[in-house]
């Protein structure tokens, strides 16, 4: 509940998720405490979805997005990760862009690795 998770801050040497930051619907505050959670030196790994950098298909994924979301239990197509992950407190070490299979307002895909700025 609140986002909070039922561990001592620093508990883990990585966090992982894929396709998650679309889905929660306070990215900010869970990104803030995957922070608290990770030791010195500890990495955050993800695999999600996202906004596309084309501004035809981004503009069609703020169309889309209110319907999308609704149908699709939270699911938003139009989040730009990367720049989630940093203004929650991450410097991204790694990031790789690219276009997936499937139709390019669901297939835009950002896979990184970021370490928390303390």
């Amino acid at each position: 509940p609140g986002g909070s998770l039922p561990f001592r801050q620093g508990r883990f040497d990585c966090i992982v998720t894929t396709w998650t930051l679309c889905s929660i619907p306070e990215p900010a505050k869970m990104l803030a405490e995957m922070r608290r959670l990770l030791k010195p030196g500890g990495r955050y790994l993800f695999i999600e979805h996202g906004r596309s950098p084309s501004r035809r298909t981004e503009r069609w994924q703020n169309r889309l997005n209110p319907t999308w979301r609704r149908l699709m239990d939270g699911c938003n197509i139009n989040r730009p990760i990367d720049l989630l992950v940093e203004s929650g407190g991450f410097s991204l070490d790694s990031l790789r862009r690219f276009q997936h299979k499937g139709p390019s307002v669901l297939a835009h895909m950002y896979r990184g690795i970021a370490t928390p700025s303390r």
